[in-house]
């Protein structure tokens, strides 16, 4: 049982974490503001308010970058 390691595999370190604090607030809260932006549009269809998919949009592509954690693969 001695042979197996949990840290890597023959020798190798863990890939290290790249997780961004400050890179997951700002995708937070623009898909917040876009949340919120979109809401208003369906109150009011001021189609002015229909820009806020834009920032909904780009938060959600943050999210599925490298900066918001570590990769599985």
């Amino acid at each position: 049982m001695s042979e197996y390691r949990s840290e890597g595999t023959a020798g190798h370190a863990p890939a290290a974490n790249s997780l961004s604090v400050p890179f997951l607030v700002l995708a937070a809260v623009l898909c917040g503001v876009g949340l919120f932006g979109m809401a208003l549009w369906l109150v009011t269809f001021n189609w002015l308010l229909f820009a806020s998919v834009l920032p909904l949009i780009g938060g959600a592509i943050m999210l599925f970058s490298r900066g918001s954690g570590s990769d599985q693969g």
